[in-house]
């Protein structure tokens, strides 16, 4: 998986109230939603293997979804960039 243009490191990273958790060594970018690919990246990279994996995806979906329609230029900016992958996409 890519991050900031390059392939993605995880590191093992201590929690204050014990035990530990995956988390990508690069700073996300001070743009970014910080919160909402932190918690992108803690779900995906420390699942349980006995946990539900269709629930946090829900739940992960539901987050993105809410965030999106927070603000409604995002959408705007979402679909120009499908349209100019398809177009790329199909002109290959």
């Amino acid at each position: 998986m890519m991050l900031h243009g390059a392939p993605m490191s995880i590191e093992k990273v201590k929690r204050a109230g014990g035990g530990s958790e995956y988390l990508p060594k690069q700073p996300f970018k001070r743009y970014w939603n910080v919160e909402l690919w932190k918690n992108l990246f803690s779900t995906l990279l420390n699942a349980p293997s006995c946990g539900s994996d269709v629930a946090a995806l829900q739940n992960l979906r539901a987050s993105f979804r809410e965030y999106m329609y927070s603000n409604r230029q995002l959408i705007g900016k979402l679909n120009q960039q499908l349209a100019k992958q398809k177009a790329s996409l199909c002109s290959s």
